[in-house]
């Protein structure tokens, strides 16, 4: 755990914790003033508000608002430093309680003088974890600094116990010194189970803290909210500090980063930086936050993924599902040409974005299980025998045979994808994901004339069939060759008129829908399966 001066040497965590700090001051000056005001009720009800008023506990309850008033006062205004933030927090603290501690030594033993007193200090302490970034080692010893007083007033306290008093309601109180010793201890038990609460909640909103602080701060960085959640990793939406540049950070889970995992989130940010064609994101930076979680920077994308937008609209139109697969097959092929096989091609990691006001520009998203298929390095060789990817759009020597994936396994995928915009419904279904893998491997595809609601034409169905084949060798040999092949396609062009009307249609649901997506589940989920240990 880092020191708080080393936390707080940020001028906006200073001013934040300085706030807070305040904020503990006004509401210990609220707690303290409103049970004054009901000794004062209390005194108007029974007409002894007179002698209340110049009783001791009553002078000293009031004179314990004052520090933390003070503290409220010092610390609303002004630039002070941590080190002075701190001085005045625990001086105003301790000198309240050591009023409280003076009003409870005021009333009467038998009363329940320990008991009032204790549960003062301990709002005072609960409120201080709630409001006051702290760790639990500050809280214990502020804790431990106030109960040594504590504990030795109740102490001095009982030994003027009247002990005839003690035994009329039953206690065997034989001396002042034991009644005053057992009172003591009683104290001492409360007041440590009321530190060890303290100091644990402290610790765990602390830690929330500097969760929450790591992600609003990555390098140069700054968080503006969640756009998603994948397997691997969470996604925000954040702006460059100094360019103010829009921008999409990735950020590796907790609880996947083993090695094997921060090596391939390392080899997915090295490998799609290579790639540049315009229909595959743009990755921008790379780094590791203070913790060493790492994360990369890629640019921020304003649209919808094919999901959300067959969600929205259902079967989309040939002409568009041409573009969609000629320019994914494109962005592919240049990874293809660098050895770069994707893996998990589905219509989640497939967009369509609005880039300098064009709407509808294809990007290739999530190159997180690619794979290099020019160097086989120490995490390849212990990986060759796992499937990866989404169920729904594995090849079948995805499944069969995952060291045999090539090119035409990105294309089988994207096959799939074309199937499902043009359908609305995925190449094959199933109750798990193993009935699915079983289709992968030996069920025909349902024709689209049966399962589209629109009329396909045959060349582009026997295109997307072709890809679909379950030898690798049956299918189109490249991307640029699937390209060519759509491109040469007599179907009508999907113009930017075209798809500035289907946006003004569809754009505010898809843009109503949106939320942070948990993630999926089943059959929709990426998946790793170790082969050799099943």
């Amino acid at each position: 755990m880092r020191s708080s001066s080393t936390y707080f040497a940020n001028p906006e965590a200073r001013a934040f914790l300085q706030r807070r700090v305040a904020t503990f001051g006004l509401i210990g000056t609220v707690l303290g003033t409103t049970a004054l005001g009901f000794r004062v009720v209390l005194g108007l009800l029974f007409a002894t508000l007179r002698e209340q008023v110049v009783q001791p506990s009553f002078l000293l309850h009031a004179a314990a608002i004052v520090p933390l008033l003070l503290v409220w006062a010092i610390c609303r205004r002004g630039q002070l430093s941590v080190n002075a933030i701190h001085g005045v927090e625990n001086t105003g603290i301790f000198l309240a309680s050591l009023g409280y501690i003076g009003m409870g030594l005021d009333i009467r033993p038998e009363v329940g003088a320990d008991t009032i007193t204790a549960f003062i200090l301990a709002l005072v302490m609960f409120a201080r974890s709630v409001f006051v970034p702290s760790t639990a080692r500050r809280t214990t010893i502020l804790g431990i600094l106030v109960g040594i007083p504590l504990v030795a007033a109740m102490y001095w306290h009982y030994l003027s116990v009247d002990l005839s008093t003690w035994r009329s309601f039953g206690y065997p109180a034989e001396s002042a010194e034991r009644v005053a010793a057992a009172q003591s201890l009683i104290t001492l038990m409360w007041w440590t189970l009321t530190v060890g609460l303290a100091a644990l909640a402290s610790r765990v909103i602390h830690r929330l803290r500097e969760e929450v602080r790591d992600i609003k701060s990555l390098g140069q960085y700054n968080i503006v909210r969640k756009l998603g959640e994948g397997a691997m990793g969470v996604v925000y939406e954040a702006n460059h500090g100094m360019l103010k540049r829009p921008t999409a950070i990735k950020l590796l889970k907790p609880e996947v980063a083993d090695p094997e995992a921060l090596d391939r989130f390392r080899r997915e940010v090295q490998l799609t930086a290579k790639l540049t064609h315009r229909n595959t994101v743009t990755i921008y930076d790379y780094g590791r936050t203070p913790e060493g979680k790492l994360y990369y920077a890629m640019e921020l994308l304003s649209g919808a993924t094919l999901t959300q937008v067959v969600n929205a609209s259902g079967p989309q139109p040939v002409e568009r599902v041409v573009r969609i697969l000629r320019d994914a097959a494109l962005a592919l092929n240049e990874a293809h040409q660098e050895g770069l096989i994707h893996r998990d091609i589905k219509p989640s990691n497939v967009m369509l974005a609005r880039l300098g006001g064009v709407p509808d520009v294809t990007k290739v998203l999530d190159f997180g299980l690619v794979k290099n298929l020019g160097k086989i390095d120490d995490l390849e060789r212990t990986n060759t025998l796992s499937i990866k990817g989404t169920p729904h759009y594995l090849s079948p020597e995805a499944i069969q045979d995952p060291q045999d994936i090539d090119a035409t396994t990105d294309l089988y995928a994207l096959g799939a994808v074309g199937y499902y915009l043009l359908t609305g419904s995925h190449v094959f279904e199933g109750k798990t994901i193993m009935e699915v893998c079983l289709h992968h491997l030996h069920t025909k595809p349902l024709p689209l004339a049966e399962a589209a609601v629109d009329d396909v034409p045959p060349e582009l169905e026997a295109l997307i069939f072709a890809c679909l084949e379950k030898k690798q060798a049956d299918r189109p040999k490249s991307g640029q060759e699937l390209a060519e092949a759509l491109e040469s396609l007599d179907v009508a062009r999907w113009t930017r008129g075209d798809a500035e009307a289907w946006w003004d249609v569809f754009g505010p649901e898809i843009e109503k829908a949106k939320k942070p997506i948990p993630p999926a589940s089943g059959t929709e989920q990426t998946l790793a399966v170790d082969l050799e240990s099943r």
